[in-house]
């Protein structure tokens, strides 16, 4: 169905922005231009209106070594360098940032280079000319230079010039003396704020979720009824850039995305009058448009309200289509969710300090007087500065981060941004001019999912650690579960894919995950693999199967909490797809390809032991379980084809990686290292002949080099807890999580934090990254001792860790099926459990030393004779 008619006789609107405020670019290529050291690249362009950064879209072949050059008629004004960065050679990864906005006129980019091979992405075809409709990027006019002589196309590169205020829209329309109902259907792109009659349409934020919009835009209905009145009404709608008409250069090329125009929106009200007669007002060429009073809005900097502007309003242009299918939204929406006073407030020269005592995401609330043009700078962090300043430095993006500004105009005004949200404990207020400041609040900005289960138990660390993820995942949870809301707000896919088992016994994920599983269908290439952020720019799209297995772990995650074949049904082709490329793709079983591998490893960005091996246990994680999607649909040829092909991946791993003196799994350059045993044990990817000797390794690796603590990244942290106890030592498990220094959980509990970090390391740039918490799964489940066995809950284990240092737990969690729960306590040699079974499921009770016991649907309470182990710690 054709998207443009999808709310009836709506059109697209946008406001007519002026050249000199439009992104101009080239991004498309169809050859890469090389250059070795003493040879230079460059491409000219006219510049429109001044302009803060360029962007260019850079290949590199080994380790190169040059600079980056802003040129004109004079000379070199500016320049960068470029060299090797963990995210740097991607798509338009490479920006050059310049210090103040620079005039309109003609400029020259001009790359060289001392050591190494770069490559400058080119389009040797001009693209077709088309009308320009006033919110579409403009081309790059100009040639590409190669050591000075013209060459045929246009160099892949961005001018981000200095942006246009975000536009607002409105409507005048009659209704009569009484409305039965009345409904809008809307959408503001990238974020729409609607009103009727001055009151907000509704209490959600920041809609709609990202998505790539070239393939999908998501709308929500809302009941308008009580807004309406008798005579004349306005429907107004202001509108924030979000991800759709991103602004500031950065790593990820959010500016210059495929789908990237200036805010656009798509109305539809509806109202019944008492007579059931129908009233329809739609957004078209009768709406008006102004230029708002944000007038600054960039993606990872925030936003600036001048309170002085006064709507001009001009009729609005009707645009094409976003081009992406218009579709309900069904995940639950963003809210505001708390308000917090600061705890503590203190001066800094200039500046007041309001520190909320929790790292939070969302934004500020404040009350504001004064005189016309006095402004009010806020800014947002997580944690101090160097120099104890509130200050965020992002390294990936130009310009500021986290920072809100507000202008006065006339009367007090009770102010808080609307298209942004920041990640922070700390806010820095600072006025200038004549003015005053009170009343400063944070609001906490959530998504509005469900509670689904809680876990406690009489070790702080390990009920810190359950409770700490979760608040950390909410904290993230924004349209699509994102890495960090300061530094990235991007959809890694290995950051949830990790946690999702451990959030979903917090939360009902069911429509936040398949909405980012739509995500993941939207983001394919024509292979099928998936990106490594989600949904994505262009940025991060070679293979990795460490990374982008949630295109398949994530699908089995949900089958297995809430049963149902439907969803597994429903995704089983891109599983499928994704998961044959990968197979494509390595060496005999074997990953060589490039991997972010077990990321952070203490005292490490990159493993030691380098990528492959994390990345071929991925591979063999995901192949595994897509034999095992394959077996749930009864496609019991194609289960066999992938189980087949797991055990290739095994065998590889083990023919590469095992060392027979040891009985371990080594890296040629690195040694020993805990991840490589840990995840071959924790898939079952090692020889049944070996096990008792990889298993005897990893203990004593744990046990005696690193004196029970963790010395692994991201990936292999989720299952080091549940291999140690598979082979037979919980209780080392729970040393390992509850060290009270680093590397280790323990460490941020006793720093008085209440989320997680982002590595081990006290360096740590986010203070609110979740993936490092997976490992809470297994406290759930073996601490809690609750554990499903078969999905939806249909069959579950109570098995708690006997150990003890944890006497006692209390775990709960809502299943399909109903409450299920179990509240234990060990004392005096003895087990007293209480044991909730929902109606149609069946728990069975494993203690050290007993039978099970099977127990049907009910509330049960059990006392057994225990037997504690010596512990050696």
């Amino acid at each position: 169905m054709d998207p443009h008619t999808l709310l009836g006789a709506a059109s697209w609107i946008g406001r007519w922005t002026d050249p000199a405020h439009r992104v101009v670019r080239s991004i498309d290529s169809d050859e890469i231009a090389w250059i070795d050291p003493g040879e230079w690249l460059g491409q000219t362009f006219t510049a429109p209106g001044p302009f803060t950064a360029v962007c260019v879209d850079l290949v590199r072949d080994g380790e190169p070594q040059g600079r980056l050059e802003l040129r004109d008629a004079t000379g070199a004004l500016a320049s960068t360098a470029v060299e090797v960065g963990s995210f740097r050679w991607d798509r338009f990864a490479h920006y050059l940032e310049l210090a103040e906005p620079v005039d309109p006129g003609d400029y020259q980019v001009r790359l060289t280079l001392d050591r190494g091979r770069v490559g400058w992405r080119t389009r040797t075809t001009a693209p077709e000319p088309g009308a320009d409709d006033g919110v579409s990027p403009l081309p790059v006019r100009g040639v590409a230079l190669r050591d000075g002589a013209e060459e045929p196309g246009t160099r892949a590169i961005g001018v981000e010039t200095v942006p246009a205020p975000n536009p607002v829209f409105r409507a005048e329309f009659d209704v009569g003396a009484s409305v039965r109902e009345a409904r809008l259907t809307a959408v503001g792109l990238g974020v729409g704020v609607f009103r009727i009659n001055g009151r907000d349409v509704t209490e959600d934020v920041l809609e709609p979720a990202q998505t790539a919009y070239d393939r999908t835009v998501l709308h929500r209905t809302y009941d308008v009824t009580a807004l309406l009145e008798p005579g004349r009404n306005t429907i107004t709608a202001e509108l924030g850039r979000g991800f759709f008409a991103a602004r500031g250069a950065n790593t990820w090329g959010w500016n210059l995305a495929p789908w990237h125009r200036e805010p656009v929106l798509c109305a539809h009200l509806e109202h019944v009058d008492a007579d059931g007669a129908r009233h329809v007002v739609v957004s078209g060429p009768g709406w008006e448009a102004a230029a708002g009073p944000t007038v600054g809005d960039v993606l990872y900097t925030g936003e600036k309200v001048d309170g002085r502007v006064e709507p001009r309003w001009e009729p609005a242009v009707v645009v094409p289509p976003p081009g992406g299918r218009l579709r309900e939204a069904t995940a639950p929406p963003v809210r505001r969710t708390e308000v917090l006073s600061a705890q503590r407030r203190t001066t800094v020269g200039d500046t007041t300090v309001h520190d909320f005592g929790t790292i939070l995401a969302g934004r500020v609330r404040c009350t504001v007087s004064g005189e016309p043009g006095a402004e009010v700078v806020v800014r947002y962090a997580e944690q101090f500065a160097e120099d104890d300043t509130v200050r965020c430095d992002n390294v990936l993006a130009a310009g500021e981060s986290q920072v809100d500004r507000h202008v006065l105009g006339a009367g007090p005004v009770t102010w808080e941004p609307q298209f942004s949200y920041k990640g922070f404990r700390y806010v820095g207020v600072q006025v200038r001019g004549r003015a005053e400041v009170s009343e400063v609040r944070a609001v906490r900005l959530a998504a509005t999912v469900a509670e689904a289960g809680s876990f406690v138990c009489d070790d702080e660390t390990l009920s810190w650690i359950d409770a700490a993820t979760a608040r950390t995942f909410r904290n993230n949870l924004h349209g699509v579960p994102t890495d960090t809301p300061v530094y990235e707000k991007n959809g890694w896919t290995a950051d949830a894919h990790l946690v999702a088992e451990a959030a979903l016994h917090h939360y009902d994920l069911r429509d936040s995950l398949v909405k980012w599983l739509n995500d993941h269908v939207d983001a394919r290439d024509a292979t099928g693999v998936v990106p490594m952020i989600v949904p994505t720019p262009g940025w991060g799209r070679e293979a990795d199967p460490a990374w982008s297995a949630s295109m398949v772990l994530i699908p089995w995650n949900l089958y297995w909490e809430h049963g149902g074949r439907a969803l597994l049904e429903r995704y089983a082709d891109p599983v499928r797809g994704h998961t044959d490329r990968l197979l494509e793709l390595s060496d005999g079983g074997l990953w060589r390809g490039d991997s972010w591998g077990d990321w952070l490893s203490p005292g490490h960005w990159h493993a030691p032991e380098g990528p492959e091996p994390t990345a071929t246990m991925m591979l063999h994680r995901v192949t595994a379980r897509t034999a095992d999607i394959c077996q749930a649909l009864g496609v019991e040829g194609e289960a066999e084809r992938y189980r087949e092909a797991a055990r290739r991946v095994a065998a590889a791993y083990h023919a590469a990686y095992f060392d027979e003196r040891t009985g371990t799994y080594r890296s040629p350059g690195a040694g020993y290292r805990q991840s490589m045993n840990v995840m071959p044990l924790a898939f079952g990817a090692v020889p049944s002949s070996a096990v008792a000797e990889v298993g005897a390794g990893l203990v004593d690796d744990v046990e005696r080099r690193t004196r029970g603590h963790l010395d692994c990244g991201a990936v292999a942290a989720k299952h080091l807890l549940p291999a140690l106890d598979e082979v037979g030592s919980p209780d080392l498990a729970v040393t390992v999580a509850t060290r009270p220094d680093r590397p280790g959980w323990g460490i941020w509990r006793r720093l008085g934090m209440d989320t997680l970090m982002e590595s081990w390391d006290e360096s740590a740039r986010s203070h609110n990254h979740y993936f490092l918490g997976a490992a809470s799964a297994w406290i759930q489940q073996r601490v809690g001792g609750l554990r499903s066995t078969s999905p939806g809950w249909r069959a579950f284990d109570v098995a708690p860790v006997e150990d003890e240092r944890v006497t006692w737990a209390d775990v709960h969690h809502t299943t399909p099926e109903g409450p299920a729960g179990v509240a234990w306590r060990r004392h005096e040699g003895t087990w007293e459990l209480d044991v909730e079974v929902p109606e149609g499921s069946v728990a069975t009770v494993r203690l050290p030393g007993h039978q099970p016991t099977r127990l049907t649907g009910g509330r049960h309470r059990l006392t057994r004779r225990a037997e504690v182990p010596e512990h050696v710690w």
